[in-house]
């Protein structure tokens, strides 16, 4: 049996054969919003890590080719999981999935954009409305002290003021 091929051998086989396999989209895992899918274009584009890429799918069929969770490698006709029959021809066989593997939803590259830019819109507001209380608090604190200074200001002149009182009266 021959090692399960890498994703970044199956991207140039599916490169080299365009004729064959038609237009195919990507698989990857994002970090922070998990399983994302991706035309050709947009991955090359976006410069995504080939450890990253979880299965190849052809477009027009709907159909995985590559998966690396279920090692199956529908390219090279090299399965890691093959039949309990060792004779079995699996060039015969056929996988069609319409839903894909992921466990977290799959955004495309542009609904993937979309969401970083509301996400970090939310997040601008949000930093703003705490800057924008926090320097009204700053005002409020500083307009107290203020008024605590004029007090006792007042309270040092009228002090003062009784001690020039009395100093005329002696």
């Amino acid at each position: 049996m021959q090692r399960f091929k890498p994703a970044h051998e199956i991207y140039n086989r599916l490169m080299w054969d365009k004729d064959q396999f038609g237009d195919f989209s990507i698989g990857y895992e994002d970090r922070f919003l998990g399983i994302m899918e991706t035309t050709r274009e947009e991955f090359e584009e976006a410069e995504i890590p080939f450890h990253r890429i979880r299965y190849f799918k052809i477009i027009s069929k709907g159909q995985i080719i590559w998966d690396r969770e279920r090692r199956l490698d529908l390219i090279t006709r090299n399965y890691s999981n093959p039949t309990s029959d060792p004779i079995h021809d699996t060039s015969q066989i056929t996988i069609s999935i319409d839903v894909p593997i992921a466990k977290q939803p799959v955004f495309s590259a542009k609904s993937k954009k979309n969401y970083l830019k509301q996400k970090r819109q939310k997040l601008r507001q949000k930093l703003s409305t705490e800057a924008r209380e926090q320097l009204e608090e700053d005002e409020r604190i500083e307009a107290e002290h203020d008024q605590q200074y004029e007090t006792r200001m007042r309270e040092v002149e009228e002090r003062i003021k009784r001690f020039q009182e009395l100093q005329t009266n002696v």
